[in-house]
């Protein structure tokens, strides 16, 4: 990478994300939104790209994939949640805790609530995080999580009854 001005973006990240996100299924009109520049702008770096990879110049990786894959999830509103299961922490997409069962997702539920409730800390919450280090970071992640996973399940709750209601009409 070029010495660079803090904040801007060098030209090879660009190229990278231009070609996968494109790759990913995005328009490189949606790209340009995102990196808040011209379709024709990414078009020319997804190109670059490309004809770095077939030169060799660059190799291609699982790891940038997944990275620009999760870029383009995030991109899209989905977000990672960290939980509590009764083997440890866990992270996962919104997207997948969605595809859960109601029992998988109960399960996580209880164990995420039993977590927070079993920390004295639990009080501080609701008090404004602190610059810099904040050690109820974790706290935070999983009481976001509970807030989610109690949302999904009363949808899905609500599903359930609105179905057998319709089945006894």
């Amino acid at each position: 990478m070029t010495d660079e001005l803090e904040g801007e973006v060098s030209e090879e990240i660009l190229q990278e994300g231009s070609y996968y996100l494109m790759d990913l299924g995005l328009s490189s009109k949606e790209v340009a939104a995102h990196f808040e520049t011209t379709k024709k702008k990414v078009e020319k770096l997804a190109s670059d790209y490309s004809a770095k990879l077939k030169s060799g110049e660059v190799v291609p990786s699982e790891v940038d994939r997944a990275f620009w894959e999760d870029v383009k999830k995030e991109a899209e509103g989905d977000e990672k949640l960290t939980f509590v299961s009764d083997k440890g922490f866990h992270h996962a997409w919104k997207s997948e805790l969605r595809r859960l069962d109601g029992a998988a997702l109960m399960s996580i539920y209880e164990a995420s609530k039993d977590f927070l409730n079993s920390d004295p800390n639990k009080r501080f919450l609701d008090v404004p995080r602190p610059k810099g280090y904040d050690p109820l970071a974790m706290d935070r992640e999983v009481s976001k999580a509970i807030e989610f996973l109690g949302k999904l399940l009363a949808e899905m709750w609500a599903a359930e009854n609105h179905a057998k209601e319709s089945l006894q009409t």
